[in-house]
């Protein structure tokens, strides 16, 4: 049952947390600025980190947040604006070892730094009494970056992370003939007082799919440590297969070709993972986006919506656009039974199930197309199997796919899939799976055997005899089945014949790293409220396998300071 949210008024409010904490003698306390959801939170909880604080101006992402984490407390308070009615100062919240910080980052502008730049003056010694006359949402927005600065300087934890999207990079004075582009040097005086303040520092840029989460999405995080700290071990190198080298490798982070004026950072067109011995390209292991999707559910046949006139006066089950972009979507990937669209753009990213999400934002913008009695053909009498370091157990359709990791293997297995060893003979349905060990590689079997995408473009693909085995999933390999019989219903079948709906807001938290309840799958996430509002909050919090990842290392140089001090 949804639990609404209590009205309160506008004045900050401070919220004691629920349940007691008790503290250990190693504990390593946070406090979690700008909290949303709570994906950093989880993600130092992951690591070992302790919250006694998050702050949010959202009543509604607050009651979230408390609801998770019982032992912090929490603020709802503006901590931007010192002219709001619920304004409070990040200085005034409490000292703690590690401070996090989700930061907005919209579009690049200057408020109130833009006169602290110029006079060279720090932010916390600057009165700046015009800022709520002159500033914009977005120059707000980015203003919350400075908030960290001014807790850093107040209480000088001895760690700090921000998480943000690439593009903060940018700020600064917006460039001339360059919409929402900054020149970035604003962004370098905001580093410059951390310097003052005897942090270093390093920027990584990370994308949730190489961690166990079901969404391509590229973030910046920068790592401050104080410099009485030995520096972290902050390289991402994710397990990955080397082709050329015939063996799996520590992949080495590695520019491809370095940051653009835009700021904007992606994989696969700035950076990349590159084997550390041939050096040539390799592809981590991903999470795909059929790990968050409840394919039993495929909505509502296309033919069977009622008939509507839509704003281009054009009438139909759906918009004339719509009703386009599924067939685009159709047509491109017109061997697999379901797509992931764009729903509310003409040019979007289209995905196949085998493929991570697209980057989620704070709006519901994708949708499922699927085939209908195609789809659950393939899929209610499949199993899903995840096998680590290829031993596990088979998951039925309706349950929920565990999180993959770098180390596990995915197979679907159906009434014309069929599971077998290698130097085994295959078996067949009707009899059991066989237990796979360290020396035995998993594969599918159909009638005509399994093909694979190797190109970038997904349109290039290499057949596979029913004898070879299916291989490691990655995130440019995907792994289709050669079913004469459903592969010719998909040609054939119409658009209005197919199933549609979006996605469900259980499913956009799923894609976002939540442990959220799903089909009949209890999750340790709690959450309630309206669709929209989930989503936003999933949208946009931090991925929390991300956040466990980064913590757990910043942490590490905590405990071996403390060892090193008592040696």
């Amino acid at each position: 049952m949804a639990r609404p949210s209590k009205k309160l008024p506008r004045t900050a409010t401070h919220r004691p947390a629920v349940r007691r904490r008790r503290f250990r003698h190693d504990e390593v306390r946070a406090v979690d600025m700008f909290s949303g959801f709570g994906g950093l939170t989880k993600g130092l909880a992951m690591a070992g980190v302790t919250t006694i604080m998050a702050a949010n101006h959202s009543p509604y992402k607050v009651e979230i947040h408390e609801a998770n984490h019982p032992d912090a407390e929490h603020w709802i308070a503006d901590l931007v604006d010192p002219e709001a009615a619920d304004y409070h100062s990040a200085r005034d919240l409490p000292p703690a070892d590690f401070l996090a910080a989700g930061v907005s980052c919209v579009n690049h502008s200057q408020a109130n730094t833009v006169k602290a730049y110029e006079q060279g003056m720090a932010l916390f010694e600057l009165d700046d009494p015009d800022y709520e006359e002159r500033v914009t949402r977005s120059e707000r927005d980015r203003a919350t970056a400075n908030c960290v600065l001014h807790y850093a300087a107040q209480h000088h934890p001895r760690i700090v992370l921000v998480e943000c999207t690439t593009e903060l990079t940018s700020w600064g004075p917006a460039v001339q003939g360059r919409a929402k582009v900054g020149d970035g040097s604003t962004y370098r005086w905001w580093l410059k007082q951390f310097d003052l303040l005897n942090y270093d520092h390093k920027v990584l840029y990370l994308n949730s799919q190489f961690f166990g989460v079901p969404q391509s999405r590229d973030r910046l995080y920068i790592a401050f440590w104080d410099r009485s700290l030995p520096a972290p071990d902050l390289e991402h190198r994710p397990v990955s297969r080397c082709h050329h080298c015939d063996k799996d490798v520590e992949a080495v982070w590695t520019w491809r070709t370095g940051i653009p004026p835009t700021g904007s950072v992606r994989y696969g067109k700035q950076y990349e993972y590159r084997c550390p011995s041939c050096r040539r390209p390799v592809v981590p292991p991903m999470t795909p986006s059929v790990a968050a999707l409840d394919l039993t559910d495929l909505g509502t046949r296309i033919g069977d919506k009622p008939v509507r006139t839509f704003k281009d006066g054009t009438t139909g089950p759906l918009a004339a656009a719509t009703m386009a972009r599924a067939e685009r979507c159709r047509q491109r990937f017109a061997d697999f039974p379901a797509v992931l669209m764009p729903a509310k753009a003409v040019h979007g990213s289209e995905r196949h199930p085998w493929q991570p999400m697209s980057t989620q934002t704070s709006q519901q913008e994708t949708s499922i197309l699927s085939t209908g009695p195609v789809v659950q053909q393939l899929w209610t009498p499949a199993l899903a199997l995840a096998v680590d370091n290829y031993q596990g157990g088979p998951r039925g359709a309706t349950t929920p796919l565990p999180t993959q990791v770098g180390s596990e293997t995915l197979a679907v297995v159906s009434s014309g899939i069929i599971p077998f060893r290698k130097n085994t003979v295959p078996t067949v349905h009707t009899e059991p799976m066989p237990t796979f060990t360290s020396d035995q590689i998993p594969g599918m079997l159909t009638a005509a055997g399994w093909f694979k995408q190797n190109g970038s473009t997904g349109t290039e693909t290499a057949p596979h005899p029913v004898t070879d085995p299916l291989g490691t999933l990655t995130a440019n390999d995907t792994a289709g089945l050669l079913a004469t019989h459903w592969r010719a219903a998909l040609a054939e079948l119409p658009l209005e014949e197919c199933y549609f709906r979006m996605m469900r807001a259980y499913e956009v938290g799923r894609g976002c790293g939540f442990d959220v309840d799903f089909a009949d799958y209890q999750g340790s996430f709690k959450v309630w409220g309206s669709a929209r509002n989930q989503v936003d909050g999933f949208g946009n919090a931090v991925s929390p396998q991300v956040g466990a990842w980064i913590g757990s290392r910043l942490r590490a140089v905590l405990h071996r300071s403390e060892f090193a001090a008592a040696a």
